[in-house]
Formats: C-alpha cells, sequence, structure tokens
C-alpha cells in the first residue's frame, strides 16, 4: 500500500476515492473520523503548520494501481502526495520574504551588532581591561 491523497476535508477525500473506484482502482482510507465522535475537529486550512498525519489519508492497495492513479490525480490538477513536500519546498526556497524584508532584516541585525560592539568596549573601558 502506498498513500496517494490526504486532506483535512472528508468531502475531498470521498470524491477522490469514487474517482478512483470508478477507474477500477482499489483505496483505503485511514485515519478518517466520523461525525458523530466527540473527538470530531473542523479542518482549517489557515493552520498550515497542523500535524498532516492525523488527516484521513487515502492509500492504493495494489502496487501495479499506483501509476495510473497518480496519473489520474495528476490530470484533473492534484499534486498526489510526496513525502517531506513542505521540508523540501523549504529547502528549494529557504527565503520567501521579499527583498525589501529581507533588507530591512539585514540592516537589523547589522544595527544590533554595531550597538552590542560599542557596548563592549564601553564595559572593557569601565573595568580598565581596554
Amino acid at each position: 500500500m502506498r498513500q496517494i491523497y490526504t486532506s483535512p476535508r472528508l468531502e475531498n477525500i470521498d470524491r477522490v476515492v469514487a474517482l478512483l473506484t470508478e477507474k477500477g482502482i482499489e483505496t483505503t482510507v485511514t485515519n478518517r473520523s466520523t461525525w458523530n465522535r466527540p473527538t470530531y475537529q473542523r479542518f482549517s486550512y489557515s493552520q498550515r503548520l497542523d500535524n498532516r498525519d492525523t488527516w484521513p489519508q487515502v492509500w492504493i492497495n495494489g502496487a501495479d494501481d499506483f501509476a495510473p492513479a497518480r496519473a489520474l490525480l495528476k490530470e484533473i490538477g492534484i499534486d498526489p502526495v510526496v513525502r517531506f513536500q513542505e521540508e523540501l519546498n523549504i529547502a528549494r526556497q529557504p527565503d520567501r520574504r521579499p527583498p525589501q524584508q529581507r533588507t530591512a532584516a539585514r540592516v537589523r541585525l547589522m544595527m544590533l551588532a554595531v550597538v552590542v560592539g560599542v557596548f563592549l568596549i564601553y564595559i572593557l573601558k569601565a573595568t580598565r581591561i581596554l
């Protein structure tokens, strides 16, 4: 079994499972919660750092079905799950801030270094080491 899709929305999971079943691809869904459980929580796309391992997941049962299922999802515009996708994106684009913010951060850091340097010189002169 290989994971092909995950989403916090059960509706999306059900649609992907229906699409894959329609094409004859056998799937399994894990981490599916039900509406009547006391542990049910509403999803929120604004919580980006949420643990994605707790989201419902669609798994392909047969190894031979994985490539066609992946192609089918790409065809309809869904990128299949990639392990460590967020970490890969961060590694490929280490600093997503606009250039103005990066420049401002560098200037602040340099100013802080100057202030710390002046403070150290003042302390050393006050203790008569310099």
